[in-house]
């Protein structure tokens, strides 16, 4: 298993890709810098029990926090962030609002289920396996990782019967390549 240093060291040397602009909604239309205006989002953002699963330096491991019902822990409020790598980082670093949040990391990552896609390394794994992984720690509800992922088990079964192929991290291809040339 690849060191947890290593992954964030590799994650944080990945290029960030300018993200691409979707339409405004119409609250956010013809404003250059729109504040949030989104019913909630204000108070969701502010809220102490907000946090945001991103691999930062400050980033602490999510195992630290307290589970939901233990010690009269309320629910979180989980972002993630959903593109690839380049785009998740893009994302971060132009956005003052997730700059300030509260940034968690998983560690002791699994290998990635999501076999009909190429990760950037052993230590990444999809928005829905993440986001599967912190909620069933934070619910303190182990069945829930599970059944967020049985889904994506099943898409990557049938795509398997039809042709895809069975990818591995950039890293895994490129000490199988450095080998052969041994």
């Amino acid at each position: 298993m690849i060191s947890e240093k290593t992954v964030w060291e590799d994650l944080s040397g990945i290029f960030a890709d300018p993200p691409k602009m979707r339409n405004m909604c119409e609250k956010c239309k013809g404003k250059k810098f729109p504040q949030v205006k989104h019913e909630g989002l204000q108070e969701i953002l502010h809220d102490s029990n907000t946090i945001l699963l991103y691999p930062t330096t400050e980033a602490v491991a999510l195992e630290l926090l307290t589970p939901v019902g233990r010690n009269g822990q309320k629910p979180y409020n989980v972002i993630l962030l959903d593109g690839t790598w380049p785009q998740a980082k893009a994302i971060y670093h132009a956005s003052p609002v997730l700059n300030s949040l509260r940034a968690c990391k998983i560690v002791g990552v699994p290998t990635s289920q999501y076999v009909i896609r190429t990760q950037p390394n052993e230590g990444c794994l999809s928005t829905l396996e993440t986001g599967a992984i912190a909620l069933s720690f934070l619910e303190n509800k182990p069945c829930i990782l599970e059944e967020m992922l049985r889904p994506l088990h099943h898409l990557c079964r049938f795509q398997l019967a039809y042709g895809a192929v069975v990818h591995h991290s950039k890293d895994v291809f490129f000490k199988r390549k450095l080998t052969k040339q041994l």
